[in-house]
């Protein structure tokens, strides 16, 4: 188990006092590294995160979704608009980079607060994100609570109606469809944690054991490009089944059937995914009773 696998483990059975105090106390770990590699002068370049993305299986024409944390990797020179632009060099110009990039939460759409606005809501995760949110040429889905942003040759076509699903992670979303035109993930210095497509399958599978959506839906007001707003109603994830989550005890799975690749970059490690063999794998795990969830039903 690496570094950042332990970090998440421990977060993950810790009581919620004890978890901002490992959170404060690796954030501080974090900053103290990147200020000693500074004055070592072991800056990470868009050159290095380049080669070593490629070394992993990212190639010109890909289809890349990126989850990351630039605080994470150590200090990278250019900051988050090198690391955008390492990503883009590596999947050349007949190549498509996105991000997820959520506004909010349930928590604080529970609290109503569902105005969501496809140009000006920021994205609250991560620098990396908003940056590639606010490229020139980025491209975002109108989906309420899970848009994601892509620059490049499919961009229109992953962002293209995923507001008209009533859940996050539907067939429409573009989280689906890099299953289907057999797109990567790149996890730059976070954990599989943060894998959105672990989702992929919990609206493919008629009567999915546990309960991973509020009873009732909630209905958002979203404003487009062109500045019409209209009514969208999705279904939220439930809040007290996140906290049942375990995907940490996913990983050796995902290396055991070649699913992901990983790497030492700066500060931490990143990870490359194949988003159709992900998709299948956990298909085949949950045949077997096999999920991120737990316990497991009865």
């Amino acid at each position: 188990m690496n570094f950042l696998s332990i970090k998440e483990t421990l977060k993950n059975i810790a009581p919620q006092p004890l978890r901002k105090y490992v959170r404060d106390y690796f954030k501080k770990y974090r900053e103290l590294k990147i200020a000693l590699g500074r004055l070592q002068n072991k800056n990470l370049s868009a050159d290095i995160i380049s080669k070593t993305l490629t070394q992993l299986g990212i190639c010109e024409g890909d289809t890349v979704l990126v989850h990351s944390s630039l605080s994470r990797i150590g200090y990278v020179d250019g900051g988050a608009s090198a690391v955008v632009s390492a990503l883009l060099k590596t999947v050349g110009p007949n190549g498509t980079l996105g991000a997820p990039t959520f506004w909010g939460n349930t928590s604080i759409y529970l609290e109503g607060q569902r105005d969501y606005n496809v140009n000006s809501s920021p994205s609250v995760l991560g620098i990396i994100a908003e940056t590639i949110r606010t490229h020139p040429k980025a491209l975002r889905s109108l989906h309420p609570t899970h848009s994601a942003s892509f620059i490049g040759a499919n961009a229109a076509f992953l962002v293209k109606d995923h507001h008209l699903d009533n859940t996050p992670i539907g067939r429409h979303s573009p989280y689906r469809k890099l299953v289907d035109i057999g797109g990567k993930i790149v996890l730059l210095n976070v954990t599989i944690e943060y894998l959105t497509n672990f989702h992929t399958i919990e609206d493919e599978v008629d009567d999915f054991p546990f309960k991973v959506y509020l009873d009732n839906p909630l209905t958002f007001n979203v404003t487009d490009n062109e500045g019409n707003t209209s009514k969208i109603t999705t279904y939220c994830h439930c809040p007290e089944m996140g906290k049942k989550r375990q995907c940490i005890k996913m990983r050796p799975y995902l290396l055991d059937n070649n699913v992901m690749k990983e790497a030492k970059l700066g500060n931490g490690i990143v990870s490359v995914l194949d988003a159709n063999k992900l998709h299948a794998t956990l298909l085949r795990l949950y045949q077997k009773g096999i999920t991120m969830y737990s316990p497991a039903p009865r």
